[in-house]
Formats: structure tokens, sequence, C-alpha cells
């Protein structure tokens, strides 16, 4: 099962028709229609309040759309990720927070940011 078809099982045993749902995520039926018929699949911030108003798990929606022959290989980390990941996890989840933070801020004054490479614009915020 696909997806699409799961999501119109979740809407459905939710109670909701697609005009409803789509009312609750501020998108119209039509995408609703698109998401159920897998025309097209909905953005991340959608993605995220469907599963809070459905009360479904992603694994749920997605159990079978994904093979482990479909998934990227995965890259290695460098030492220096490895021993910031592994300093992040003794944090609590405020400390984990309050990093994540810093790090973005650090990101955003632009004068730790790595340059973009040649011929890729650079991500913008």
């Amino acid at each position: 099962m696909s997806f699409s078809f799961r999501l119109r099982q979740a809407r459905e045993q939710a109670g909701l028709t697609q005009q409803a749902l789509a009312d609750k995520l501020g998108v119209t039926k039509s995408a609703i229609g698109n998401y159920e018929n897998g025309v097209s699949s909905p953005k991340w911030d959608v993605l995220v309040k469907i599963f809070d108003i459905l009360h479904v798990e992603p694994n749920f929606l997605y159990q079978d759309d994904f093979s482990s022959d479909e998934l990227p290989l995965t890259r290695t980390l460098t030492p220096i990720q490895v021993s910031l990941l592994d300093a992040f996890d003794q944090l609590n989840e405020e400390g984990q927070t309050k990093a994540v933070e810093y790090v973005e801020d650090l990101v955003l004054t632009g004068r730790y940011k790595k340059p973009a490479a040649d011929g890729v614009a650079a991500k913008e915020a």
C-alpha cells in the first residue's frame, strides 16, 4: 500500500472528508485529492500537520513506500563530526536545543559559513 492509499485510509478512519482535512491543513480540497491519488506530495509543514490531525505516525503512512534498495548511500562522517555528535548525545534535551540554536546563529552570522562550491548557489536562509 502506498502513501496515498494510507493517507486516504487514515483520513477516513478519522471521519474527515477531503474538504474537512483541507480546511484543517490550510490547503485546498484538490490538494488533498492530489495527495490521495499520488499526483503530488504534501510539503513538509503540511505533512507534519497531517501526522498531528490524523493521529498517525510517519511509519504508518510511509511503511511500504521505501525499501533498503532505494535508500541513498549514507555518507561517512569526518572525525570532527563524530566528535560533535558524541558531545551532542551527552546533552539533555535543553542542552541539545541550545546547541542547535548556537550552531544556527553561527551559520546566520555568515562569518563561519563555508563558501559555496563553484557553480552551486549558496542556500539562502
